[in-house]
C-alpha cells in the first residue's frame, strides 16, 4: 500500500509539472505573437520629411539627419510598451542619421564641402516620395552589468544608399581618402524606445534585416 501511495503521488507531480510546462509553452508563445504582430504607420507620416545639417555635434550624431513628422514615433513606442511592459526611454525627436559627425570629421570637413553634401542629398531624393518602412527593429545586447536594448524603424534604402554611394564618388573626385568612409557602415534607421536614454550608443547602426527584423509594419 505505502509503494502505491509514493507511485501515486508520484505521478500526480509528473501530470503537474506537465501541465506547468504546457501552460509556460503557451503564455512564451503568447508573448511572443504579441511582440512580433506587424504594427501599424499613417501613410500620411511617411512624406514631408526634411533635411537638417546638425554640424558640431558628438561622434555619434548626425551631421546631417532627416527629420521625420514628430507624430510618427510617440504611438509605436507606446504600443512597445504595451506588448513588452518594458521600462522604455524614447528619443526626444524622430530622425534618420544620413552622415554623422563622425564620418564627417573623418572624410569629408573642409570648404564648400557642407553645400556640396547638402546638395547631393536633394538630388538624391531624400526629401520627396514616400519612406517606406521595411520592419520595426530591435537589438539586445548582454554586457557587464546589464543589458541593453534598443527598437527602431528600418527603411528601405534605394535613396539612402544612393546619396552614401555619391558620398564616397564625391571623396574620390576631390582626391580625398575614400577609404575613410564606409557608404555601407550606416542603415537607414530611426530611433523609436529604448531601455535607457542613451541612443546615440547604438550609433551607427548596420542594421541586418534577417536578424534583426522583430515584427512587420503595415502602412494604412
Amino acid at each position: 500500500m505505502r509503494n502505491m501511495a509514493r507511485r501515486s503521488v508520484w505521478v500526480k507531480v509528473l501530470v503537474f509539472a506537465a501541465v506547468l510546462a504546457v501552460l509556460v509553452f503557451l503564455f512564451l508563445r503568447s508573448v511572443r505573437t504579441t511582440r512580433t504582430a506587424p504594427f501599424v504607420v499613417e501613410r500620411g507620416m511617411l512624406t514631408g520629411w526634411t533635411l537638417a545639417a546638425r554640424p558640431g555635434g558628438d561622434a555619434a550624431t548626425a551631421w546631417l539627419g532627416l527629420g521625420a513628422p514628430e507624430r510618427l514615433a510617440p504611438p509605436l513606442g507606446r504600443e512597445i510598451f504595451g506588448r513588452t511592459a518594458e521600462s522604455l526611454a524614447f528619443p526626444s525627436e524622430p530622425v534618420i542619421p544620413l552622415l554623422l559627425q563622425a564620418e564627417f570629421d573623418a572624410a569629408f570637413d573642409g570648404p564648400g564641402m557642407p553645400d556640396t553634401i547638402l546638395r547631393l542629398a536633394r538630388d538624391a531624393g531624400l526629401e520627396s516620395g514616400v519612406w517606406t518602412p521595411r520592419c520595426m527593429g530591435y537589438r539586445r545586447i548582454s554586457e557587464p552589468g546589464g543589458t541593453r536594448s534598443v527598437y527602431f524603424l528600418l527603411f528601405e534604402g534605394t535613396r539612402f544608399e544612393r546619396f552614401r554611394d555619391r558620398l564616397a564618388d564625391l571623396l574620390r573626385a576631390e582626391g580625398r581618402d575614400a577609404s575613410r568612409f564606409d557608404p555601407r557602415g550606416l542603415s537607414p534607421v530611426l530611433m523609436v524606445a529604448g531601455g535607457d536614454g542613451d541612443f546615440g550608443r547604438w550609433i551607427p547602426l548596420r542594421a541586418d534585416p534577417a536578424t534583426d527584423c522583430l515584427a512587420p509594419v503595415e502602412v494604412e
